[in-house]
């Protein structure tokens, strides 16, 4: 975001705006209440775990995309916002999950999005 900058005769008024968004602390907390992500984040560094690594932020990735734990509500705000939102505008089954694949995974992901999107009643 830009700094604000206003300019009064007895004074100057400096102010920055800044967005943050918690969703990433959220995934990373339930990683660790996830069963299935802890016996991943026990296999780093052997052979099981090859494809996964934990980031320099603590959040687990799987060849560097999210690992979205198994809470249905987390993983529902990212179909949500994948099909949903004002910049993807209802893509179909392959797009989203083409475009949901770059950043974020989960086992059987490809499944999710394709109830998902069959689920959408707008589509």
């Amino acid at each position: 975001m830009n700094l604000g900058l206003q300019l009064d005769s007895d004074h100057i008024r400096c102010s920055m705006l800044t967005i943050t968004n918690t969703f990433l602390e959220e995934i990373r907390d339930g990683q660790v209440h996830d069963a299935e992500l802890q016996q991943i984040v026990a296999w780093l560094g052997t052979e099981k775990g090859k494809e996964f690594k934990m980031g320099a932020d603590s959040i687990l990735r799987f060849r560097d995309r999210v690992c979205v734990p198994g809470n249905w509500r987390m993983r529902r705000r990212v179909l949500d916002e994948g099909h949903k939102s004002r910049l993807s505008i209802h893509p179909g089954m392959t797009k989203m999950y083409k475009d949901l694949k770059e950043s974020f995974w989960w086992p059987r992901m490809k499944i999710d999005v394709a109830d998902f999107v069959a689920a959408c009643l707008v589509c």
